[in-house]
């Protein structure tokens, strides 16, 4: 975990203070070192984009012996609401890092339940930290792309359906694919009939 890339991104003062913050209280209170400020538990970014305004990740280094750890935050969000009202979600991935950095300091003697991760000992961290334990935010959010629809008709109901990207390419390949859920009828495709976004 240590020697990661450093903090990168806009600066956001008062996020990477609230980040201090909150890193303090866990060396303190716990006597963990964990610290993402200066990049060395892992790499701190805001190019999150779409509907999730934090994300703390884990992913398999290149070579795969060991992990990328990084607490990335959506800066159009930020951008959105406020440095302010963004600290509970510094605050909400960060109690994320130290429940992943005990269970791993834990290892087999550790239940499962008690590393869960909205669970008793993340809802603890975040009282610790002086934040309600939210798990979903209320932020306004745009999605990072918009889905495309398309209009089917069931041949034999007339029953209409709109199917995403995904499932127009796999029935356009393979007719028989989907059917009518009510009278198990072929679907048609209908171009010149407009479908929302």
């Amino acid at each position: 975990m240590k020697g990661r890339n450093p903090p990168s991104g806009p600066s956001h003062p008062l996020l990477r203070e609230e980040l201090r913050r909150v890193e303090k209280i866990v060396r303190e209170r716990m006597g963990l070192d964990l610290n993402f400020s200066d990049g060395s538990a892992g790499s701190l970014c805001f190019d999150l984009k779409g509907l999730r305004a934090g994300l703390f990740s884990v992913r398999p280094a290149k070579g795969g012996m060991s992990v990328e750890i990084s607490l990335r935050f959506n800066g159009e969000v930020i951008d959105r609401v406020g440095e302010e009202d963004f600290r509970p979600t510094v605050a909400h991935e960060f109690a994320h890092a130290v429940v992943y950095a005990l269970m791993r300091k834990a290892g087999k003697k550790g239940s499962s339940e008690d590393f869960r991760p909205h669970g008793n000992l993340w809802r603890v961290l975040m009282g610790l930290f002086g934040h309600p334990p939210d798990r979903c935010h209320t932020y306004p959010v745009v999605p990072a792309r918009r889905q495309k629809f398309f209009g089917y008709r069931c041949i034999g109901c007339r029953r209409e359906y709109r199917l995403g990207a995904l499932r127009h390419e796999r029935l356009s390949k393979n007719p028989g694919y989907l059917v009518c859920g009510r009278c198990r009828g072929l679907l048609h495709h209908e171009p010149e009939r407009p479908v929302g976004v």
